[in-house]
């Protein structure tokens, strides 16, 4: 993938026209002088020239053909010149800065047009101007000739016309054709149309002038002409850039051209038509049902997050009831351990935290949040509580949000990422370099929450206002994206009015797709608080209807998991077909979820019969301070406080994790407990067959196979007449728990 920063800018040959370098102090000079003269000599002998027909390219330019926004700006982005490894870079180069992605065409103009009293343009002499010098190669420059000849000839029109900001135009909309590709093989190339139309009513084809980047150079790759080829198989995407505007063009290869099949037990519900229409398209062919024991453990830990007993496994796989699965999702649904759960995992989502040393109103907003998941609360009502809740925060636990953050940027971001999936603290500095959001629409949002007292009673004052850093004056209160709230008696109420609006295009996208990530193990948008045109996600068609299965639904959480875990695709087998291509994405298996932290530590003291101490709580998922957890289970990697955590960033669980679950006290010391379940099995003289059995039970929800409990049978009580074979015998049955508890099938949902 290329890097932030764009293409690497390319060297092309000079037009002749720009061939004769130049030393820089002539070019210097001359520009000094030239802007000296000009009000005085060269603006009148411009306009004589224009009346004696003294070139096209001068004619053509007052006649506004040429526009800095949609013209010139454009030109620069596809050279490279504002890109963040050159001029687009926060510092700049060499002296000079330009807006990222030219994402700010106003501070582009001052730039070049004003900065430095115009010394980077000559009016009498476009080719002249360092603007052109330079990246032509008449003067060294760092970045290499990287301006076309075509390019400069605009470039130099436009000085040549009086280097205006007229603002002729504006871009409405780009359109991209074809926007998805099905290659049915590879290599295979397919031209891209890229089509301007503006708010004068032109169309201009841009193809030429737009820039591409892909996000994986080694599977796609498009040239400066548009022209795509994809060269491996799978899904794979490039984004379009012109002028302001980014979108994104997909392509897909299958991995086996002959075809797929897909069995009757492929399909549960509506959630598996999209999922196997993509899987047909890539030309893989789905995984079975995974068995009655594997579905009890996972629907288990991901609904409860507990382990399901041995007498649950037991029940579960000789019920003979062909809805079984369904009636076991509603019967988990229902249970005081899926609120206890689902409370963890939504203060995680959360990032709930205690505010400063206020433990009491951390367990205020805990009992909050425990109270919505029991009553199934609608999600819409939970945001609007967040976002409007007042008073003393030991009574009111909502409100104690709002004293998780020092500033009022700090709460716009956390409400655009956890509300609406979108990372706006990328416009904080400028405008967002891949979506829409500007520095308006990030300061706007601030201001809304500027007016906060944070204490332990949270209350709005109505004082206080945020700086925009680009006038310096007081940022206006703003809903993202839309409009600014100049009249606005509570902008925070209007704010979430806007939010939960069914109309809305982020909230239900935002909050379905943390669920199904939670569920499947991947978010159909990765990351979840990432949501942008140029982060597609894998199934646009499904998230969609997720959504909106989630608004229809009264944004009830529980109806969206239900319909998840009926759904063919959660009852996926892990274990790929064999001969499978890897498919980490595309859920034609289901994915192996490393277990979370707390339910990891939970499972263990489950197993081994010792529980956990988190400061007086005996379950991990239990515990309202969080910077207990952060402290005591560290090394196996927990959510920090007031930080966002998705299954992406467990399952990248380091080095340091496994050598502590390995070699650590969570499990070493729990094995060799007197008093937990292998200890008090020995102590009953159970059979290495009855121990291995149990454990086996209770960590795996299965009985070991033949092959496994002959194994470890040979390994533990082999020469048990050597003198101290009761102290090897017992030795070993800890390595075999140790063992079994630092697997692969126990630390994963799978």
């Amino acid at each position: 993938m290329m890097p932030l920063g764009g293409p690497k800018p390319m060297r092309r040959r000079a037009s002749p026209i720009y061939s004769q370098p130049l030393r820089g102090n002539e070019v210097i000079r001359s520009s000094i002088i030239m802007m000296a003269i000009y009000p005085f000599v060269l603006r009148p002998l411009r306009c004589v020239c224009v009346l004696i027909g003294c070139g096209s390219l001068l004619a053509a330019a007052s006649d506004g053909a040429v526009d800095f926004d949609t013209d010139i700006v454009p030109l620069l982005s596809k050279a490279g010149c504002n890109a963040a490894s050159c001029h687009g870079s926060t510092a700049g180069q060499g002296g000079f800065r330009l807006s990222l992605f030219g994402g700010d065409p106003e501070f582009d103009y001052r730039s070049i047009a004003h900065e430095f009293a115009g010394r980077r343009l000559n009016h009498v002499n476009p080719p002249q101007s360092l603007l052109l010098a330079k990246p032509t190669g008449r003067l060294e420059h760092g970045g290499g000739e990287v301006l076309s000849a075509d390019a400069a000839r605009v470039i130099a029109e436009w000085i040549e016309a009086g280097a205006k900001r007229s603002q002729l135009r504006k871009l409405d909309r780009l359109v991209v054709t074809p926007t998805t590709f099905a290659a049915k093989g590879v290599p295979t190339s397919f031209p891209l149309e890229v089509v301007a139309h503006f708010s004068d009513g032109t169309t201009r084809d841009v193809t030429d002038t737009a820039l591409y980047v892909s996000q994986n150079d080694a599977a796609l790759d498009v040239d400066l002409s548009g022209l795509v080829t994809v060269k491996l198989a799978g899904q794979h995407t490039a984004t379009v850039r012109f002028a302001d505007r980014v979108t994104t063009v997909g392509a897909t290869s299958p991995f086996s051209p002959a075809g797929v099949s897909h069995p009757k037990s492929a399909r549960q519900n509506w959630i598996d038509d999209p999922i196997n229409a993509k899987l047909v398209a890539l030309g893989l062919t789905p995984a079975g049902a995974c068995r009655d024991a594997e579905f009890v453990r996972r629907v288990s830990l991901d609904l409860t997050g507990r382990l399901p007993s041995p007498e649950r496994v037991a029940r579960f796989v000789t019920n003979v009831d062909q809805s079984k699965r369904t009636k076991l999702v509603d019967e988990l649904l229902a249970s005081d351990e899926f609120t206890s759960y689902w409370t963890h995992l939504l203060a995680t989502q959360l990032r709930v935290q205690k505010p400063a040393t206020d433990a009491r109103a951390a367990e205020a907003m805990d009992d909050w949040l425990r109270a919505e998941v029991a009553g199934d609360a609608r999600w819409d009502e939970i945001a609007r509580s967040l976002i409007l809740s007042e008073g003393d925060t030991h009574a009111n636990g909502a409100a104690t949000v709002h004293r998780f953050f020092a500033t009022a940027r700090d709460e716009a971001e956390y409400m655009s990422e956890v509300l609406m999936g979108v990372r706006l603290r990328c416009a904080n500095c400028h405008n967002h370099p891949l979506d829409r959001w500007t520095q308006d629409d990030y300061h706007g949002l601030a201001a809304v929450f500027v007016g906060l007292e944070r204490g332990q009673v949270v209350r709005d004052t109505g004082r206080g206002e945020i700086t925009h850093p680009r006038t310096g004056a007081a940022a206006l209160a703003r809903i993202p994206g839309e409009r600014f709230l100049t009249e606005s008696n509570d902008p925070r109420d209007e704010f979430a009015d806007w939010l939960v609006a069914p109309e809305n295009p982020y909230f239900a996208h935002a909050m379905s797709g943390r669920v199904w990530e939670s569920l499947m193990g991947r978010g159909l948008v990765s990351p979840v608080d990432d949501v942008r045109a140029t982060n597609p996600p894998s199934h646009p068609e499904l998230l969609d209807r997720l959504a909106d299965s989630f608004a229809a639904g009264d944004y009830k959480l529980r109806p969206l998991i239900r319909e998840i875990c009926n759904s063919a695709a959660y009852h996926r087998s892990s274990t790929p077909l064999e001969g499978a291509p890897n498919d980490d994405r595309f859920y034609s298996h289901a994915l192996a979820k490393p277990l979370s932290a707390e339910v990891l530590a939970d499972a263990i003291g489950d197993v081994t019969g010792v529980t956990g101490d988190y400061a007086g709580v005996s379950r991990a998922i239990d515990v309202v301070d969080r910077t207990v957890l952060a402290r005591q289970l560290a090394a196996l990697g927990p959510c920090l406080p007031g930080e966002a955590c998705s299954v992406d960033a467990v399952s990248q669980r380091g080095i340091a994790s496994q050598l502590h679950l390995m070699n650590g006290g969570l499990i070493n010391a729990k094995i060799g407990d007197s008093n937990g379940r292998l200890h008090l099995l020995i102590d009953l003289d159970q059979s290495t067959a009855d121990i291995v059995t149990e454990f086996y039970l209770l960590a795996l929800s299965r009985p070991p196979t033949d092959a496994e409990l002959t194994g470890w049978i040979e390994a533990i009580d082999s020469q048990d007449d050597l003198q101290g074979a009761r102290r090897t015998r017992v030795a070993r049955r800890e390595d075999f728990l140790w063992a079994l508890l630092n697997c692969h099938e126990f630390t994963t949902n799978n």
